[in-house]
């Protein structure tokens, strides 16, 4: 793991307020079941540090809803490639910490919602980098203002439609947002491909096209569950997905002309 720059402000024998970041909660499961439930981590940090430095971090990770507060202190330094420090807690000196990091672990393991945001995974098959980057960065901005913490979205993304089966065959999908027009696999064939291992009502599918309403209506027959015209709107966008993925989110999408619906 390793600490973000900005959060941190030392002062002479003072404690180093530190804030660590996971990339994933897999990533925090297995430094905890490694090192952590040990006694101590490593993490990455250009800092110069000290032995002996004590430290208040924050443990945190996407879409974890309560942050874990530790102590600890600089048990060594590496000032080589992969510069860092060895972090030893200090769970003596608060011993709730231990309890709610364990508390944790197991919520994360039972599949609480009392610890995790909802995690939604979304693939974008789409061969406009632009409109992948607008979708990604538009759509997950909308969801932390409109949905706080209590869902997070996961973005994968592939540029044509073979791809986007591909990778559907090596990891979960919660919903498929695709064009219509792509190279090497088009979106009707990802769709109607897609349909033959995932019947409606399992996986929704949100298909998009500038080709009008003949493309649409040949979308919804292959097994689209809603089609929106190009340009698109980040907003319709947003708000089709929490109808179809049912999120509560109280805007719900309209159904006039900017969209079709089988």
């Amino acid at each position: 793991m390793s600490d973000k720059n900005g959060d941190a402000r030392q002062h002479p024998r003072s404690e180093v307020m530190l804030k660590v970041e996971y990339p994933g909660y897999e990533d925090f499961l297995h430094d905890y079941t490694e090192n952590i439930s040990k006694g101590g981590t490593f993490v990455y940090s250009e800092r110069e540090w000290h032995v002996g430095d004590r430290l208040r971090l924050t443990l945190s990770f996407p879409g974890l809803l309560r942050p874990i507060q530790l102590r600890g202190e600089v048990a060594w330094v590496r000032k080589e490639q992969d510069r860092g420090i060895g972090v030893r807690f200090l769970f003596d000196e608060n011993p709730d910490s231990e309890r709610q990091l364990a508390e944790l672990v197991g919520a994360i393991e039972r599949g609480e919602s009392t610890a995790l945001a909802r995690r939604i995974r979304i693939l974008v098959v789409e061969d406009n980098q632009f409109i992948q980057k607008l979708l990604r960065d538009g759509l997950d901005s909308l969801a932390r203002k409109r949905m706080a913490d209590s869902v997070t979205l996961i973005f994968r993304e592939a540029a044509n439609g073979f791809d986007g089966l591909e990778l559907m065959g090596k990891e979960p999908v919660d919903l498929l947002v695709c064009d219509l027009y792509l190279p090497v696999l088009d979106g009707f064939e990802l769709i109607r491909r897609t349909r033959q291992q995932h019947p409606k009502g399992k996986l929704p599918i949100l298909a998009f096209s500038a080709g009008g309403p003949d493309a649409g209506r040949r979308a919804l027959a292959l097994g689209a569950d809603i089609f929106l015209d190009k340009p698109l709107r980040l907003t319709k966008v947003f708000e089709t997905i929490c109808d179809l993925l049912r999120l509560g989110e109280t805007s719900r999408p309209d159904r006039g002309p900017a969209g079709a619906t089988a």
